[in-house]
C-alpha cells in the first residue's frame, strides 16, 4: 500500500512519461494540480486518459489554506514553464528553490524533467546533500542521469552518444517535443530575437534568410548541416497528433522525416522513475 504524498516538478517536454507512469498504476491516487500557465497539457492529458485531478492555487498550499491528505496515495504536480530549458541557470535555481518551499508537504519528490545544460547537477543529489526528502529523476538502467528530454526517451547519455554518430545532420523529435514545437522555438527565439533584428533586408537577402522566424530557423538548421527530422517514437502521446505535429515541422524547417533502422526509443528511465517515487511512500 502506498500512503503520504510525492510531490512532483515537472516540465511540459515529459508530461506524456508522467501520464504514461499514472495510466499504468492502477493503485487509486489523490492527484492535486498547481495553478499556473504551465499545466493547460497536462490537464488535457489526465482528463483523455480519464483519471481525475484537482486543482489548488501554489500560495494556498505555502500558506497552509490547503491541507494536501497524507493518509492517502497523494501526487502533488508542479508543472515549471518549458521554456526554461534555454536558460540552465534560471532552470536550475527554480527547481532548487521549488524543491526547498515543497519540503514541509511533501514526503517525497520526483523530479520530471532534465537538466538541459547543466551536466555537473541532479536535483536528487542535490536534495540529499541538503538533507531533504528522499528524491528521484531520470536515470538509465546504469545510474547514469538523463540529462534531457530526448535522452530521457532514448535512456540515457551514452545511447544518446551512440545516436549522434549514427545520426549525423539529424533533428531528433520525440511526440511531446512535436505537440510543443511553438513553445519550444519560442524559449530559443527569445535569445536570437536581438539578432534577427539586426537583420536587415539586404542582409536577409546576401545570407540567404527567409522572411519571419522560421526562416531564420531553417538558415540556423541549415548552418548546422541539418536534412532530416529523426523520429523517435515513444510510443506516449496521442499517436495520430503526433504524425500531423510532425509534418507540420517537416513542412515548415524543411527537413525530410526518417526512421531510425534501430527502435531507440526506450521508457526504460520513465519506468523505473516512477517505481523509485512510489517506493518512497511504500508501507
Amino acid at each position: 500500500m502506498t500512503k503520504g504524498i510525492l510531490g512532483l516538478i515537472a516540465c511540459p517536454m515529459v508530461d506524456d512519461n508522467l501520464v504514461y507512469s499514472l495510466s499504468k498504476d492502477s493503485e487509486e491516487k489523490n492527484i492535486v494540480i498547481i495553478d499556473n500557465d504551465n499545466n493547460t497539457s497536462i490537464k488535457s492529458k489526465l482528463a483523455k486518459a480519464d483519471i481525475p485531478f484537482s486543482i489548488v492555487a501554489w500560495n494556498d498550499i505555502l500558506s497552509r489554506n490547503y491541507k494536501l491528505d497524507g493518509d492517502r496515495y497523494t501526487i502533488l504536480i508542479y508543472m515549471t514553464n518549458l521554456g526554461l530549458h534555454a536558460e540552465p541557470e534560471k532552470l536550475k535555481s527554480t527547481v532548487e528553490n521549488l524543491a526547498t518551499e515543497m519540503q514541509p508537504f511533501v514526503d517525497a519528490i520526483g523530479f520530471y524533467l532534465g537538466t538541459c545544460g547543466n551536466y555537473e547537477w541532479s536535483p536528487a543529489r542535490w536534495c540529499k546533500e541538503k538533507g531533504f526528502k528522499p528524491s528521484a529523476t531520470f536515470h538509465d538502467c546504469n545510474g547514469c542521469l538523463c540529462h534531457d528530454c530526448v535522452g530521457i526517451n532514448i535512456a540515457g547519455g551514452p545511447k544518446y552518444n551512440e545516436m549522434q554518430k549514427k545520426y549525423v545532420g539529424y533533428f531528433y523529435v520525440f511526440p511531446a517535443m512535436a505537440s510543443n514545437w511553438d513553445e519550444f522555438n519560442a524559449a530559443d527565439s527569445s535569445n536570437s530575437a536581438a539578432t534577427e533584428e539586426s537583420l536587415t533586408p539586404e542582409m536577409r537577402e546576401v545570407l540567404g534568410i527567409e522572411p519571419g522566424h522560421d526562416g531564420y530557423m531553417r538558415w540556423l538548421f541549415s548552418l548546422g548541416g541539418y536534412e532530416y527530422i529523426l523520429k523517435i517514437d515513444t510510443g506516449l502521446g496521442d499517436q495520430e497528433q503526433y504524425e500531423k505535429d510532425l509534418q507540420k515541422i517537416s513542412e515548415r524547417m524543411r527537413l525530410k522525416i526518417k526512421i531510425p533502422e534501430e527502435n531507440w526509443a526506450d521508457l526504460q528511465p520513465t519506468n523505473d522513475l516512477y517505481n523509485e517515487c512510489k517506493s518512497f511512500l511504500q508501507e
